[in-house]
């Protein structure tokens, strides 16, 4: 069975990129871009979304603002384990270490995990420490307040990703649209 193309999602080796390309010549790489020059990619500006953040604390009066990133656990597929950057905090309370005023977390889950090690050390959100988050998805409404985030508009990024695989594929009797790979950089939001 033939294989029009490819959307690959997260981060890949160039072996993996390889194998990705054997299985069809139109792959598409959804938030990384293992090699420009041959393949198309759809990745955020992660810079543009971290300045952003940073811009809104500092416009709320923060000057100490930490940054809480997701630790890995151990094994073949390398899962986020937000648990331990919430054990970090906790021990950063407990050590009587001066608390930051804000923080910007990795992702909705470890500031999941940041609120929960606040609140057992009896401070709450907004009123004590400022949260803002990466990723914007359904899960930080879920929390009370719900999270400040940077939004990574992952329907538009995987919208782009698959015009993309459209633009280069092969149709019987049509030549591809495109047939240089192209890198799109798609700005996130707060």
């Amino acid at each position: 069975m033939a294989v029009d193309g490819v959307v690959a999602i997260g981060r890949f080796t160039p072996a993996q990129a390889e194998s990705l390309r054997s299985v069809s010549e139109n792959v598409v790489f959804l938030n990384s871009s293992p090699d420009d020059a041959r393949f198309d990619s759809v990745v955020l500006n992660y810079e543009l979304g971290i300045r952003l953040a940073l811009d809104h604390l500092l416009g709320l009066g923060h000057t100490r603002i930490g940054f809480i990133g997701p630790a890995w656990r151990l094994g073949d597929r390398k899962a986020p384990a937000p648990e331990v950057a919430a054990d970090a905090l906790r021990s950063w309370l407990a050590d009587g270490g001066q608390l930051p005023t804000a923080f910007l977390t990795a992702s909705e889950e470890t500031a999941m995990g940041a609120i929960r090690a606040l609140e057992e050390a009896g401070l709450s959100i907004p009123e004590d420490v400022s949260l803002v988050s990466f990723n914007d998805t359904p899960l930080s409404e879920l929390v009370t307040p719900a999270l400040t985030s940077v939004s990574t508009h992952v329907e538009e990024m995987s919208r782009t990703a698959v015009r993309l695989l459209a633009e280069r594929a092969r149709v019987p009797g049509r030549p591809p649209v495109r047939t240089l790979p192209v890198k799109v950089v798609v700005p996130p939001s707060l």
